[in-house]
């Protein structure tokens, strides 16, 4: 079967928008497609300058009856909105989720904060690289590091570009770009292994390429490849001292291994290293929330568990 023309027409909005990092216009699209597709199957949906709140209404309705999660179906309603945004001369204005809720009687149940640890212990850490390159996923291996020594998230390690890497062997500080969450830029002391990494992908990665996406591949592709390896592997790396750190306090359960509790432990560690040079704790919860991407001290008290 063909494509709607609705999808279409998002696919072309897709291709021309550059607001936000290209890794969230990734799973924008994906969101977006999915939704016109519910659109034109339920409501013969032809433009998507049409887009309304009925349509938003039926699709969230559809996604419950689905058991799809609140924050998940939240991520979807974030999309739809960068949709609406770049369409040119929409016929509607869309509500809020506070106003869907009072109007349409949606109800959107509030993300729990995560309670608990996430951190990896050392041992859970070297034993995970040591998988990857017994199975030659080199790929995972370097991202895993560069994940744990500089802070980075599964999404900005995997779309490291030459230019980033050779600016951050010149100054010995790395920039994440328009990969980042929210395309919030920031900068990260360059590691020692990230170095040696950078230099060894740097000669066979050429100009205008990337580190880890090879030509045709999608960033959302090998992101998903790498949390998919560690979710496959990780039962082999578990150590009693990590399932016990990673207590949930709400349900007593230990919370899995997952590439993000990576910058758990990068956290806890930078956060030692700062307050042993003398710095007090929200002195150095304020230098390591810029490294990891946060403007707010208190962020850094759930990494630290």
């Amino acid at each position: 079967m063909g494509k709607t023309t609705v999808e279409v027409q998002v696919e072309k909005i897709f291709k021309h928008t550059r607001q936000g990092s290209y890794a969230t216009r990734d799973r924008y699209k994906d969101s977006c497609l999915m939704f016109v597709r519910f659109c034109a199957s339920s409501f013969k949906m032809q433009n998507v300058r049409n887009l309304s709140d009925k349509h938003i209404v039926a699709f969230v309705q559809s996604r419950q009856r689905a058991g799809i999660s609140a924050k998940t179906i939240k991520n979807d309603l974030t999309a739809l909105r960068y949709l609406h945004d770049q369409i040119q001369q929409p016929r509607y204005v869309l509500s809020d989720n506070k106003e869907l809720q009072k109007q349409h009687g949606i109800e959107l149940t509030k993300t729990p904060q995560v309670n608990g640890n996430r951190a990896w212990t050392e041992e859970e850490y070297q034993g995970m690289i040591q998988i990857a390159k017994e199975l030659q996923q080199e790929n995972v291996a370097d991202c895993l590091t560069l994940a744990r020594t500089m802070g980075l998230r599964v999404t900005e390690a995997a779309a490291v570009s030459r230019a980033q890497a050779e600016h951050a062997l010149r100054t010995g500080v790395y920039q994440v770009k328009g990969e980042a969450k929210n395309g919030k830029h920031r900068e990260v002391p360059l590691s020692a292994v990230g170095k040696v990494i950078f230099e060894r992908r740097l000669r066979y990665t050429e100009r205008g390429n990337r580190l880890f996406i090879a030509a045709g591949e999608k960033t959302h592709q090998v992101v998903n490849r790498m949390e998919k390896f560690v979710q496959h592997h990780r039962d082999k790396v578990l150590t009693t001292q990590g399932v016990e750190q990673r207590i949930d306090k709400r349900d007593g359960s230990s919370r899995s291994l997952t590439f993000h509790g990576l910058r758990y432990s990068y956290v806890q560690e930078r956060m030692q290293q700062e307050i042993e040079k003398g710095y007090n704790r929200d002195n150095a919860a304020s230098i390591v929330s810029r490294e990891v991407g946060h403007e707010r001290i208190d962020v850094i008290k759930i990494y630290e568990g």
